[in-house]
């Protein structure tokens, strides 16, 4: 049975003149269990808490802890902690807890049957099984498997409580979820985004008894950007002892090897350079650029301004001119510029291009370590998604997307598609070819729903607009005005349009003419009027021709995972 040890408030615990009192619980932990569990409540004020081993504090943390009648349960995960005992300390409770007889260690989460199936979970793409999550954090692959790190608050579903949230894939699209990597023992230097690779040469010297370590860089804040090291696939981290290794105002490091130089790249956004109006206000912001022969030594380089939040940077071939490379740097809206890049400085060539059209894309990461027989460029973002009322999580990620820059209509563009593992969740397909679309007609499909992948192709005809209607969400092109939801886009002569979506439940992902135009919406198609129309405008006198409608139905990538944090 297991022991459970609540300290009595006296003494040093007792309130004070004008404060609250102060709550304390000691857990013996079993050797079965996985979880120190923790009651929410969200009309609850929030409280300071911190988890300790007997004097170090593992996680220093607010949330909104309850006494009774929990909303949900979010919890700390003690699988490192069995046999051992843990306290739990709340600074100043407030009127809503007044005890902590609720907390408690066990083999299982309250509301874990439910998990991956609640109402408004997506189905096609990651997000935490507990609490809020947002920028994709360190993706790399590494040792058979595809780490996705991630911002993640543990403990409520808003943002806050910065640590590395972690799952693994071998697929890119069935994830399982492990403990947090990156904690945050003081609540005021918590861990910040960043990025993660393998240092296969051992430039570092941190190789240790044959393994080649997984190396985090991030900001922690208050500090600078930090690295942490990890011997057991990124489980646990151990910090390096002479961090920080670059100290500046700033935050989200990405770090590359840059194999013409034979060293490492830090590309990093940097606050403490702005430009400034005539009237002093800050207006921009800068990307700076850091190199290093080992990881642990750092000489600034030189910067660029005009970019915010979470840079990233790659080298890419130009389609269709094989051995005619161009260096990409975007930062966290998307918005990207095309140029050259000689290991310690960039030169824009094209400026400033969107990614992504919708609103609710950000801070997108690129996995380091493809493998060369791979050679895919490979990313996720953040889907900024607010429609998860009354669930006990936040957020979710961006389907993983294959980058190409090619020629387009207004120069060279990123053209992101889904990658080809998509068709692993293809649960069922139907398909329908050859339909004329008038103005007074459209084509409704008669297959819906809210977890779908659909491909249309449509030869416009002389409809002066053509489209496609997902559960009231409208696509809509203006042959006459070459826009796309008015956006400009010019369809070649003579070519079809091509809208392909991913639907998952609040959101939609939509790529038109494979890649040139990119949105990513949040939508619900949970409780929208289900319809999968393509449709245009003119009148009966006007006509365009579908000429292939695809519809997927999708498994979701959750059915084959199992719920567990245990490695």
């Amino acid at each position: 049975m297991r022991a459970l040890i609540a300290a009595v408030c006296v003494g040093l615990c007792a309130a004070s003149p004008g404060r609250s009192q102060e709550l304390v619980k000691r857990i013996n932990v079993a050797e079965d269990d996985v979880y120190l569990n923790l009651p929410v409540k969200q009309s609850n004020p929030l409280v300071k808490a911190r988890i300790k081993l007997d004097s170090v504090s593992l996680d220093e943390f607010t949330l909104k802890l309850a006494s009774e009648d929990p909303d949900y349960w979010t919890f700390f995960d003690v699988t490192r902690y069995r046999g051992k005992t843990l306290t739990l300390e709340v600074d100043e409770a407030g009127d809503g807890l007044r005890d902590l007889d609720l907390v408690d260690a066990a083999p299982t989460f309250p509301g874990q049957e439910s998990v991956y199936s609640e109402r408004y979970r997506p189905q096609v793409t990651f997000s935490s099984r507990r609490g809020w999550h947002n920028d994709p954090n360190g993706l790399i692959y590494y040792n058979g498997e595809y780490h996705l790190f991630y911002q993640h608050n543990p403990y409520g579903v808003e943002w806050g409580n910065m640590h590395w949230g972690h799952a693994v894939s071998t697929d890119l699209v069935h994830w399982r979820e492990l403990p947090d990597a990156l904690y945050s023992p003081d609540h005021d230097h918590m861990a910040f985004s960043g990025s993660a690779v393998v240092d296969t040469a051992n430039t570092s010297g941190l190789s240790r008894n044959g393994v080649d370590p997984l190396l985090a860089f991030y900001t922690r804040t208050g500090v600078g950007e930090n690295l942490a090291i990890s011997y057991d696939n990124g489980l646990t981290f151990e910090e390096y002892p002479g961090n920080p290794v670059v100290s500046h105002e700033g935050r989200d490091p990405k770090v590359i090897w840059y194999e013409p130089g034979k060293h490492w790249v830090m590309v990093v956004w940097d606050e403490g350079h702005t430009r400034r109006s005539s009237l002093g206000e800050h207006v921009r912001y800068q990307v700076s650029f850091y190199s290093s022969p080992d990881l642990k030594n750092w000489t600034y380089e030189s910067g660029l301004p005009g970019f915010f939040e979470c840079p990233e940077l790659f080298e890419i071939e130009v389609e269709g001119q094989p051995g005619v490379t161009k260096w990409v740097l975007y930062d966290a809206n998307g918005d990207y510029v095309v140029g050259g890049f000689d290991g310690r400085k960039f030169t824009v060539e094209q400026p400033f291009r969107k990614l992504d059209n919708g609103g609710d894309f950000y801070a997108s990461q690129m996995f380091n370590n493809i493998p060369e027989s791979d050679g895919r460029h490979i990313q996720i973002g953040w889907f900024r998604n607010g429609d998860y009322e009354g669930m006990p999580f936040s957020q979710k990620m961006t389907f993983p997307t294959s980058l190409k820059l090619r020629e387009s209509f207004d120069g060279l563009r990123l053209t992101p598609t889904p990658i080809e593992e998509i068709r692993s969740l293809h649960k069922k397909t139907h398909v329908f070819t050859g339909q004329l679309v008038r103005g007074d007609q459209a084509f409704a499909s008669p297959v819906t729903g809210d977890v779908l992948h659909v491909i249309a192709e449509i030869d416009p005809g002389d409809a002066p607009t053509v489209g496609l209607d997902i559960n009231g969400y409208r696509l809509t092109y203006d042959r006459f005005l070459n826009t796309f939801n008015g956006l400009n886009f010019v369809l070649p002569e003579g070519e079809r349009l091509k809208i392909e979506a991913i639907v998952d439940r609040v959101a939609v992902e939509v790529f038109v003419n494979d890649g040139e135009l990119y949105f990513v919406k949040r939508h619900n198609s949970v409780d929208a009027d289900k319809k999968l129309e393509v449709f245009t405008g003119g009148g009966s006198n006007r006509s365009a021709v579908l000429e292939t409608l695809t519809v997927h139905e999708l498994e979701s990538i959750w059915q084959q995972n199992v719920v567990t944090s245990n490695p």
